[in-house]
């Protein structure tokens, strides 16, 4: 049941129903229409609203199919009748509703109220404040990555907005597809522009987004006041679904202050059934150069990123199809900056062949023998990162076309196919079989390429390796315990560390990384996801960095009692740059205090400080083999605890900062580097 008819079953007071008393759930204790709840009970159409009181009168013992029609009908007739009209406040509410947005969060200014206000009192989404602009960013970002625009953001359309700005771009780079709704000043004041906003700001955030559109002022004319209705309805509108469309990004919906609070929108203007999930258009030409290439294939390879993972059954097509053409498959591995991102296992695709393994003579033989090369949502595969892709003919399939020609390795004569991966992938599988084509053998070794991809041209000692493992699998015990379990990580060490170990996680774990570089983002993106969707349990791997970076978050997560696990790596500096900058440019005299943490600052008394319990592990890998042990052997315990607070918790690993414990993890090594040893 849902809220609305909850609402009008209480309103009823044990009375037998009639149209009258149906509709007294939409009236004000003094009588006047309640606009907010005529607009929530009429935004689906007609047929819903009649639908959702007859539903009412079968549980008040109204069961007769033709009373119930007749009932319904009048009582919506009557609502109608009232000639209501809504707020741009109330509309935006009432709209998100109807879209099945579950969470707003809001860092409000003054614009921004009326908005709010709106939020809070309609049925079946949460108002949340983020106790930050670009917090609250991040969390509507979160909040989205298992299902676009189930969190949206309101923003202030001035300060709010510029300091949000990293997180718009990184929701758009990270292809989170949510709405940011800003608050803008109003239009009376928009001349006078600063200090109560920026001039154009909303055409520079643009550069963030592929969607943005702001409503202008309100007509004097009736006529055209009913056009600009109409228009900013359908604005909205089309902004979630915008988002909503792969690749998901998110899109910007600009509300003046004035424009919100004036009542002007009629709540029939509102009234549209739900829309049909469309899905992307597909090239058909693209896709029939697609099947052609595969028919005529005798050694096709399937190269993903982890972008396709995304994509709803995509697993089961490209399982599906590789296996059909016997055709292994590699996904892209990322040696820099964040590393942690969601991978394949071979339980899930039986022809997944591991990460993408550039040094390994084994992985770059096996390129130039396929002759065809089939890239899925490919959004990296330049040459840094995934090293010299081979000369064969190839095919690309996408959402985003754009990132696959900034790669440079599709010719004139490949095939970019432009569409929703499962359904290309399915769709090819199916017209292969139509065509007679059955089940082929694998024309690669696959115990030698499966284990080719645990090759590292930096291989640490066993013992670092044995204790790297041990932190890992702790982790990976804990998550397979759990039932929804989703793995935020904000780190780029520790992020390493883990994604040499992702054999040992559990199957259908999800795993959002940081494409977007945001050092420090991925604590409110778990914290949003957490409480946008309370069914998942969430742990959130940071790096010390990150966590300076973003411990603001934590005032929203203690807040809401967001159930979040936050693990933090202190490995006393930035150990990524050190390695890198060594690397680059050799060690300074005095050495580069620069990377190095806030001496005195302790993580621990930091979460105590917001409430929340906390721990204090010292790892110490590569140390004497008993401490290790058991340090080890205290982890799972001091996590289980962690895990089972009500509310957020934190366990601090103080894990060495010696280069030799992070040996093989950050390569800096370009794509020419082929000497490597297997780990």
């Amino acid at each position: 049941m849902s809220s609305l008819q909850t609402e009008i079953i209480f309103s009823l007071n044990g009375d037998r129903p009639d149209a009258a008393l149906l509709t007294k759930a939409f009236r004000r204790p003094d009588g006047t229409p309640d606009a907010l709840r005529c607009g929530e009970f009429l935004v689906a159409g007609r047929e819903r609203a009649e639908l959702l009181l007859r539903k009412v009168l079968g549980l008040r013992g109204v069961t007769a199919p033709q009373a119930q029609q007749a009932i319904a009908r009048a009582a919506v007739d009557e609502v109608l009748g009232w000639r209501v009209r809504l707020t741009g406040a109330e509309a935006v509410a009432v709209l998100l509703a109807a879209e099945e947005v579950k969470t707003v969060f809001v860092y409000a200014g003054t614009s921004e109220l009326s908005m709010c206000d709106a939020v809070e009192r309609v049925h079946g989404v949460r108002l949340v404040n983020g106790r930050g602009d670009k917090e609250s960013a991040f969390m509507a970002a979160g909040a989205s990555l298992l299902e676009p625009n189930r969190g949206v953001a309101i923003l202030h359309g001035a300060r709010g907005l510029t300091n949000a700005a990293g997180a718009v771009a990184d929701a758009r780079r990270n292809e989170a597809g949510t709405l940011f709704i800003v608050g803008m000043p109003s239009t009376s004041s928009a001349r006078f522009l600063p200090p109560h906003g920026e001039d154009d700001l909303m055409g520079g955030m643009g550069a963030f987004a592929d969607w943005i559109w702001q409503a202008g002022a309100v007509p004097e004319d009736p006529g055209r006041r009913r056009e600009a209705a109409r228009r900013f309805v359908g604005q909205l509108r089309d902004g979630l679904d915008s988002s909503a469309q792969p690749p998901t990004r998110p899109a910007i919906f600009g509300v003046p202050q004035d424009v919100a609070e004036q009542r002007w929108i009629p709540v029939e203007d509102l009234m549209r059934a739900p829309a049909p999930e469309r899905p992307l258009d597909l090239d058909q030409p693209s896709f029939d150069a697609a099947f052609r290439e595969l028919r005529h294939a005798d050694k096709p390879l399937f190269l993903i990123d982890d972008y396709a993972l995304r994509h709803p059954g995509l697993r089961q097509a490209l399982d599906d199809l590789s296996g059909m053409l016997g055709a292994p498959v590699l996904q892209l591995r990322y040696r820099r900056g964040p590393m942690m991102f969601e991978r394949l296992q071979t339980s899930e695709v039986a022809n997944f062949a591991g990460w993408l393994n550039q040094f390994s003579s084994v992985h770059t033989d096996l390129l130039e023998a396929c002759d065809l090369l089939v890239t899925v949502e490919d959004r990296n595969l330049y040459e840094r990162t995934a090293g010299r892709l081979p000369s064969c003919r190839k095919i690309a399939i996408n959402t985003d076309p754009e990132k696959v020609l900034k790669n440079e390795y599709l010719d004139a004569d490949d095939v970019l196919v432009i569409g929703e991966a499962p359904g290309v992938l399915s769709g090819l599988a199916d017209r292969l079989r139509r065509a007679g084509r059955g089940r082929a053998e694998r024309w690669w070794p696959r115990e030698e390429v499966l284990s080719a991809a645990r090759v590292t041209p930096e291989p640490a000692a066993a013992a670092i390796e044995e204790g790297r493992g041990a932190v890992a699998g702790a982790l990976a015990g804990l998550l397979g315990g759990w039932d929804r379990p989703v793995l935020v990580d904000d780190s780029q060490m520790f992020g390493g560390l883990l994604s040499e170990h992702y054999d040992d996680l559990p199957p259908g774990l999800r795993v959002f990384g940081g494409h977007g570089g945001f050092v420090g983002g991925g604590l409110s993106y778990a914290v949003g996801l957490a409480i946008a969707d309370p069914r998942a349990q969430v742990l959130c791997t940071l790096g010390d960095q990150g966590f300076t970076n973003s411990f603001q978050g934590l005032v929203a997560a203690v807040q809401e009692r967001a159930p979040v696990l936050f693990v933090v790596c202190n490995n006393g500096r930035s150990v990524s740059l050190t390695k890198q900058a060594l690397a680059s440019f050799g060690e300074p005299p005095g050495g580069r205090g620069y990377l190095s943490n806030v001496a005195g600052f302790s993580y621990c008394r930091l979460a105590d400080a917001f409430g929340m319990p906390a721990e204090r592990v010292p790892i110490p890998i590569g140390g004497a083999p008993d401490e290790l042990r058991r340090a080890v052997a205290e982890l799972p315990g001091v996590l289980a605890r962690a895990a089972a607070a009500d509310g957020p918790a934190l366990v601090e690993l103080v894990l060495p900062a010696d280069p030799e414990v992070w040996r093989g993890i950050w390569i800096t090594q370009g794509f020419e580097q082929r000497t490597a040893v297997p780990v």
